[in-house]
């Protein structure tokens, strides 16, 4: 494939569906609505109207891309299914993009040497996490692979990875704070307050995701579609009676991987 291949993308992995063709000449065609329930329905409509948009056909497509995991159980196998059936058909490459690495790049710190810090909400009481760093000469990385935890157990990790104070470099990003900010709060101490004000809800954009398969497949990373797979952190999706109790907290009925 090419650097200017068309490559296609997409993400239902959170709330948010989002679809793009990166046509690899800084022309990139997106669309996000919400997604949810709704994101195996409108998920290939949306490729259908971005290549009515741009011009183009399915067979002009090089390689796919698609928004791995963690996140939401359904979300996640909408995704690896049109995936694997679009590869399949066209015969391209696939590129499984782990999710939080995609909120990384679609949140563009402003500084090259930025470290983000990626905090989705997982459910359950928990919230997905990993510290994501830019390099050069390839691109975002995760060097840890993404954890579930609880808020008290995540802030207990972010405390040892940046200490009592984060440096400014530093950039929260995901979807958690609004359900967690209360209990990080507490948990990190007020050395923290500044970031926490700052963090930014940040959605995993499918031009993000389209640019991370690029530059995976580059490297050799992409596979064949019968071989991709969702990225699953967590076996479980439900609490016990007695779990929730303890928890006070109702899971919601969809899950998350």
């Amino acid at each position: 494939m090419s650097d200017s291949a068309v490559v296609l993308a997409f993400d239902s992995s959170t709330e948010w569906l989002s679809v793009a063709l990166d046509l690899g000449d800084a022309r990139v065609f997106e669309r996000t609505e919400p997604g949810g329930a709704r994101a195996s329905q409108r998920l290939l409509p949306l490729v259908a109207e971005l290549l009515s948009e741009a011009s183009l056909e399915l067979r002009d497509v090089g390689l796919i891309g698609f928004g791995a995991g963690p996140g939401a159980f359904t979300g996640l196998r909408a995704a690896c299914a049109a995936a694997q059936g679009l590869g399949r058909g066209l015969e391209r490459p696939v590129v499984a993009v782990p999710t939080l690495l995609a909120v990384a790049a679609a949140a563009e710190p402003a500084s090259r040497d930025a470290r983000v810090l990626v905090a989705n909400d997982a459910r359950m009481g928990e919230m997905y996490w990993a510290v994501a760093r830019a390099v050069p000469a390839t691109g975002w990385q995760l060097p840890a692979p993404a954890r579930v935890q609880a808020p008290r157990e995540a802030a207990a990790g972010w405390l040892r990875e940046f200490g009592a104070e984060p440096p400014a470099e530093v950039l929260l990003c995901g979807n958690a704070w609004a359900e967690h900010g209360v209990a990080l709060r507490e948990a990190l101490g007020t050395g923290w307050e500044a970031a926490l004000a700052a963090a930014r809800v940040v959605a995993p954009r499918a031009g993000a995701v389209a640019g991370l398969a690029r530059a995976a497949h580059a490297r050799g990373e992409s596979v064949a579609a019968a071989l991709a797979r969702p990225l699953y952190v967590r076996d479980k999706v439900a609490l016990t009676s007695a779990e929730r109790a303890e928890r006070a907290h109702v899971p919601d009925a969809g899950g998350r991987g």
